[in-house]
């Protein structure tokens, strides 16, 4: 029960961190509404390209913004693991009888927490604009939980990052290396029918497409199984990989 204890702890102490910094609890928050409000009305007239798609390029987006929220959340562990061990307080805790595994749990249990409010902030705005989710509340939440463990399988890629080199500047460098090529060469912003032949190429292998899709059947009401179980897989295996590279550098930190 200790490791229960000592994540809940360090859950606290990170959420409380959160709640203390207001600009940055607003930023993180609204982020994604500003991009959501930004890319549905400045593509709103794709809806005529869409004629298949139920709901228009406003349904279509929305899947894809709460999928954005994923990418923009899963630095802050990176980030903040960086922020302990250069302060200090990680060395500090090293020396005390907390669970080493809830030093991680910690972190990354504020950033699902973080990621499922903007993602149900996005939901919420897109249902008010008239986006109508028909799977309901099971699938609300089933999306929320999808863009949890999303977010969860790609921080390993930044706490790896961030202890290796222990640099807030390489995690965010990494990180803007990264949102774009992921966003945009998948089909979370635009159906990859728009795409060039060597764009839709990369689409098809790129993560996000697989997950944006899924997401996207959870709004239009035809979620399949096989669909929603390869894309679990698929972050079961990104976080297996993540998450290797993210214990093989903490077990050196701790030794």
């Amino acid at each position: 029960m200790t490791i229960l204890y000592d994540t809940q702890s360090l859950l606290e102490r990170s959420l409380t961190k959160l709640v203390r910094n207001p600009i940055l609890l607003v930023t993180y928050l609204l982020e994604p509404l500003i991009f959501f409000l930004l890319f549905s009305q400045l593509f709103q007239k794709l809806s005529v390209f869409m004629p298949s798609e139920p709901g228009g390029y406003l349904s279509y987006v929305t899947p894809g913004i709460v999928m954005f929220c994923a990418l923009i959340t899963s630095p802050l562990s990176g980030v903040s693991i960086v922020n302990d061990l250069n302060l200090g307080f990680l060395s500090r805790m090293l020396l005390t009888q907390v669970s080493r595994p809830a030093i991680l749990l910690g972190r990354l249990l504020t950033d699902m927490a973080v990621v499922a409010a903007q993602s149900l902030i996005t939901i919420v705005a897109a249902m008010a604009m008239g986006v109508r989710i028909a799977s309901g509340l099971p699938g609300i939440l089933l999306m929320l939980l999808t863009v949890a463990f999303f977010e969860l399988a790609f921080s390993g890629v930044f706490l790896a990052i961030g202890i290796a080199t222990r640099k807030t500047e390489t995690v965010n460098a990494l990180a803007g290396f990264l949102y774009l090529p992921m966003i945009f060469l998948s089909s979370a912003m635009f159906p990859t029918s728009f795409f060039p032949d060597w764009i839709q190429a990369i689409s098809n292998y790129n993560p996000m497409s697989y997950v944006s899709d899924v997401m996207r059947q959870l709004v239009i009401g035809r979620p399949s199984l096989s669909d929603l179980a390869s894309a679990y897989a698929l972050i079961g295996i990104i976080a297996i990989v993540t998450f290797a590279a993210t214990l093989y550098q903490f077990r050196k930190v701790i030794s």
